[in-house]
Formats: C-alpha cells, sequence, structure tokens
C-alpha cells in the first residue's frame, strides 16, 4: 500500500486534539491555530509516563520555560539505588520552538525541552493542543547491583520517556464508571526491562470498586479486581489511586503485590480518556519497613495504558492524522483513513522504509477493538494487533512479535 506521504506531512500536527480553538475572527485570512496561542504556568498538563510517573507539566510560552514536576515515580532518584525515587521532585529548563515539522502553523505548536534528554541527537519534545500536552519528558539512567542476589537492573539511559497530559482532568469516580478496553505497555527493570503487553477489559463501578479481565500476562483469561477501590490520589493529583496493584508479569521478589497505579482521566471533545499508569516499587532494605511491608522486594514492572468505552467504533468515524510516541521512544504520526493507517516518523515523513502499513478490521468482535494486520507480512489476514478510540486518542498495541510487543498513544489533528 503507498500512502499519500505529502499530505501526512502537511497535515499531521503534534499530539493534539480538539482542533480549532484560538485564531479565529480576525478575517477571511487569518489562520486557525491549533494550540493555544500562550500558555502560563497557571495552565496544569497532569498525565502519565510511558515509565510509570505520575506528572504534572507546565509551559511558560512567553518566558520560553517548562517545568516537570513528578509526583509519584519508580524511577530512582540516583543512578545505582531503588530508592528513594524522583516522586516529589522538580525538573525545569527552556523551551526552543519547533522548526522541524513543514509548516509554522505546525511548529507554533510544538517545542524542544532543553536540558531534558540525556542524548543531545534525541531532543525532548512536547506537542501542545486543545487541552492535551504530549511527547516526552526527562528521561533517566537506571541501574542496580541486585537485592540478595537477584533483581539486578543492568544499567541503561533512557533519553526521555513518553508522556500525555491534560490540562482538565475528571475527579469523580462516579463519572468514569462504565466498561472499558485496556491497552498499554509495561517494562520489568530487575527483568532486564523485560516488555510486558497489556491487553484487558477493565469494568469499574461508582463506588470505586473494579474488575479486570486479561487477556494476556499472567493472569490470561481470569477476572478479579487486582487492586484496592480506586479513590482520590492521596497527593492531592487529581488522579485516582488503586494500591497493591497486580502487573502483567511474576514480580521479581514479592509475595503480594507492592506496586500502585494511578488514573488520570482527561477530558476531550466531551469523552473521557482514560490512562492508568503502574508505578512499581522496589526496596533494597533488608530491616527497614517500605510500603507497609519488612525486607527487600522488587514489584517495579511499570508503564502506561490507555482506556476506551467498549462501545463499536465506526469504519471513517476515526479518519485523520494523529501524532505520539512509541515503545520504541519514536515519534510517530498515525494517517489513518477508512481501514487503512500508516505509521510514520513526523519529521522524516517522506521516507517509506520508516513507514509501517496496516489493514484496519471495523467488524470488533469486541466492541471497540478493532483489530489490525500489517500490509503484506508474512502472517497474511492473521490480526496481531488492536486499536482503540476515545476522546480523539488511540491506543495501539501490535504483538506481531510476541517477545517484542509494540505500543503507541496518540491524539488526532485533523
Amino acid at each position: 500500500m503507498k500512502w499519500r506521504f505529502l499530505s501526512v506531512l502537511a497535515l499531521a500536527a503534534p499530539l493534539l486534539a480538539a482542533c480549532g480553538g484560538g485564531g479565529g475572527g480576525d478575517g477571511p485570512m487569518t489562520e486557525v491555530r491549533l494550540c493555544p496561542a500562550s500558555l502560563d504556568y497557571s495552565t496544569v498538563y497532569t498525565g502519565g509516563g510511558g515509565d510509570g510517573e505520575l506528572v504534572k507539566l507546565q509551559l511558560d510560552t512567553a518566558k520560553m520555560t517548562w517545568q516537570v514536576t513528578y509526583v509519584e515515580s519508580p524511577i530512582p532518584a540516583t543512578t545505582g539505588t531503588v530508592v528513594p525515587t524522583r516522586a516529589g521532585q522538580v525538573a525545569s529548563g527552556t523551551l526552543t520552538q519547533e522548526t522541524l515539522l513543514p509548516t509554522n502553523k505546525l511548529n507554533q505548536c510544538a517545542f524542544r525541552l532543553n536540558g531534558a534528554s540525556l542524548d543531545p541527537n534525541r531532543p525532548a519534545r512536547i506537542f501542545v493542543g486543545e487541552g492535551v500536552a504530549g511527547g516526552t519528558i526527562p528521561g533517566a539512567e537506571i541501574s542496580f547491583g541486585g537485592i540478595l542476589g537477584v533483581g539486578a537492573v543492568p544499567d541503561t539511559k533512557f533519553p526521555y520517556y513518553p508522556f500525555i497530559g491534560f490540562s482538565s482532568i475528571e475527579t469523580d469516580i462516579t463519572k468514569v464508571a462504565g466498561t472499558y478496553n485496556q491497552l498499554g505497555y509495561h517494562q520489568v527493570p530487575s527483568q532486564n526491562f523485560a516488555p510486558v503487553a497489556v491487553d484487558t477489559k477493565i469494568t469499574i463501578n461508582a463506588d470505586g470498586t473494579w474488575t479486570e479481565c486479561d487477556n494476556s500476562g499472567v493472569n490470561a483469561g481470569k477476572c478479579q479486581q487486582p487492586g484496592s477501590n480506586f479513590a482520590p490520589a492521596a497527593d492531592g493529583s487529581g488522579a485516582f489511586q488503586t494500591n497493591n496493584f497486580q502487573g502483567q508479569a511474576k514480580p521479581t521478589l514479592a509475595t503480594t503485590p507492592k506496586a500502585r497505579g494511578y488514573m488520570i482521566v482527561g477530558r476531550l471533545r466531551n469523552q473521557l480518556v482514560p490512562i492508568l499508569v503502574r508505578t512499581g516499587a522496589a526496596n533494597s532494605s533488608v530491616t527497614v519497613p517500605q510500603n507497609g511491608a519488612l525486607g527487600p522486594y522488587a514489584d517495579d514492572e511499570s508503564g502506561i495504558s490507555i482506556l476506551s468505552p467498549q462501545s463499536p467504533i465506526a469504519v471513517n468515524s476515526q479518519n485523520g492524522e494523529y501524532i505520539g510516541v512509541d515503545s520504541q521512544f519514536d515519534y510517530r504520526t498515525t494517517a489513518l483513513a477508512g481501514t487503512q493507517a500508516t505509521l510514520l516518523d513526523p519529521f522524516n515523513a517522506s521516507q517509506a522504509s520508516l513507514a509501517t502499513a496496516l489493514n484496519l478490521d471495523f467488524t470488533q468482535a469486541v466492541p471497540g477493538v478493532v483489530t489490525t494486520t500489517h500490509v503484506g507480512a508474512s502472517t497474511g489476514n492473521t490480526a496481531t494487533g488492536k486499536m482503540i478510540f476515545t476522546g480523539g486518542v488511540f491506543g495501539y498495541l501490535d504483538l506481531t512479535n510476541a517477545a517484542s510487543p509494540y505500543f503507541t498513544i496518540g491524539a488526532f489533528v485533523q
């Protein structure tokens, strides 16, 4: 399948939702902006990181500065340790307006976060839309010698971490109640950063009780409540928190789950966009209590997922261009039309070698789950991927290589 690379290049704007705000009313030649004309720290984007962090992001486009607050985090504050994490820390720096996207209209909504990336050749970028901000947040170098001979974490440097956040979030669990599909991606640092797919059905009740039915992982085929009831997070972030949150993989060193889950529910295009992060936990001390438990443990599986309502999706209803960051830490534009989609590098959209072409099947054996196949793949018509949609945001999980799942979240452009 050959895709309209020039069209994608012209239309693919950075991680935007609810396009069309601002810029109107000055005559027919006024270009409609894809993002706010200005931002300051009074606008706070609360969201999740691909590393399992709960984060607040702020931008000031007059002073050209950025600030990231790590509200909750599994990322150690110091390389070579596991605790404390960088939860509670604040990172900041200067912004540079992006220039490498094809039009001014696109570049005016994209910024480089100077000082946020650990690799000067891979800048951290944030893309701003009406009500949503996404891209990447500061990375980290992680390593650990192990706990009682197990759980060693190989020295690994992540230039940045994927992120999506919202300027308006839902804080009333009764309004979140419903049945959802969930797709996501976790890693287990203490198992050589083993990748773990998330593929479930989740039912959330108005009282915060919930049920998860897993399609994969160690609990595949089971339905259970894998953590405590969802309740407002104790940190006051506006997220919902669940404790003792069971993961998709067997913990490295823990008889019961020690991790926590944080669900941030964005409000976009009159819909809810729940983002659920698993914030892994580890303790290297033999004697000091940590998280209510004595002794060392490693339940460090961490990552991000998206939930969408379990209701049918009509073909052509999701047409358009999207952008996000994937589990390989690459920026990705997705162009979707009818039953076809192509994933591209937004900064090299004309390079066909960097593109992935997909066929989409909207018959939906599970309401809301659109299955996908790779065009020309040796698997033929066997579906290897799934897409779910809500509020102009989609999640895509591909298991062509089950040992190395691929995942990305993107948001609608136009």
